[in-house]
């Protein structure tokens, strides 16, 4: 499962973070190995609860699918069909531009740029300031923010967008007729059978977060129906996150293989599928990485050799995560 290269990898990434702790799960020859690390080395493994931050846009995308397919719902229809409030005065993007983050929505929204460099000022001072709060939205913002963009009807340059994914959520959620954390628990449940992920910090036995100061910062506490939820707001462990790999590899239910088309991002590194990213070397690698003020994640599957992995830790941290993840695929 660790070659060499893996282990030292993650023993460089345990360097000036004695607080975290890290799960690294396999799925190989349908059998699962999950391994636990804190900064001693492999520790006795107990299955822990981490908030997975962004990996939540594949769930987001993964409902999107499902309406898709039962066509209740069409990737080149306005958001605005789904959210009248929105009004008919200026054009908003379609469902898949949001999808692929090509709606031309800055990164930075809902924030302003003003609370933007406030944010940036006090992280680079050590001061404490979280993002996920300012990202945070009733609906009266989640509309009076995408009423402010004047877009146009093209295809933007990438531009990785929370908003973006915020109003692709709360679409989904109109075309449930139900709230979109409602929707989303009804598809973990009953679709995908996912017994310790959710919206929220819900997941059993959670840990307590860290920043890049390793400070402890608990948990995010927003509430599910924050209208950024669709973004991030997951949590999940291992073990769970590796059968979500499971069913993507085997696209059960269906709809999970609309998620795996290829769409041309025109980058040098990666095109995307609805919510994955896609690697150009090994195109049969669909992955996504997560972030939040005291949590990292990462899942990734490779559909030809039906196996995954995923990385979980309570601090704040993502190069290390990435070569690590490539390296253990490699390796399996």
């Amino acid at each position: 499962m660790l070659n060499e290269t893996a282990q030292a990898l993650i023993q460089s990434a345990f360097k000036k973070k004695p607080n975290m702790n890290m799960t690294i799960g396999v799925l190989q020859d349908g059998k699962t190995t999950c391994k636990l690390f804190d900064a001693t080395g492999e520790i006795p493994y107990e299955s822990y609860g981490y908030e997975i931050g962004s990996v939540g846009k594949t769930f987001t995308t993964s409902l999107l699918a499902k309406y898709i397919e039962s066509g209740a719902m069409s990737l080149d229809e306005s958001v605005a069909k789904y959210i009248p409030e929105l009004g008919d005065d200026q054009y908003y993007p379609t469902l898949l531009r949001l999808a692929l983050h090509t709606a031309g929505y800055r990164s930075t929204l809902p924030m302003t740029q003003k609370e933007v460099r406030s944010l940036v000022w006090k992280q680079i001072t050590g001061k404490s300031a979280s993002a996920l709060d300012l990202l945070g939205m009733d609906f009266d913002k989640l509309i009076t923010t995408a009423k402010a963009q004047q877009l146009e009807d093209k295809d933007y340059k990438w531009a990785y967008s929370n908003f973006g994914m915020s109003l692709l959520g709360c679409a989904v959620g109109r075309a449930a007729g139900m709230s979109y954390a409602d929707a989303m628990t009804q598809f973990i449940v009953q679709d995908l059978k996912l017994p310790n992920t959710c919206v929220g910090n819900g997941a059993k036995n959670m840990l307590t977060g860290h920043d890049v100061h390793h400070r402890d910062v608990g948990v995010w506490n927003a509430d599910p129906n924050n209208y950024t939820s669709p973004a991030g707001n997951f949590t999940s462990c291992a073990e769970d996150m590796l059968e979500f790999a499971r069913l993507n590899i085997e696209e059960s239910p269906s709809c999970l293989a609309l998620c795996h088309q290829r769409y041309d991002m025109k980058n040098k590194h990666s095109d995307m599928g609805l919510g994955w990213w896609i690697d150009f070397k090994q195109p049969s690698i669909y992955y996504h990485g997560g972030n939040t003020d005291g949590f990292a994640s990462m899942l990734a599957f490779d559909k030809q050799a039906k196996t995954a992995v995923t990385i979980l830790t309570n601090v704040q941290m993502y190069k290390q995560r990435e070569k690590l993840f490539m390296e253990i695929l490699k390796a399996i």
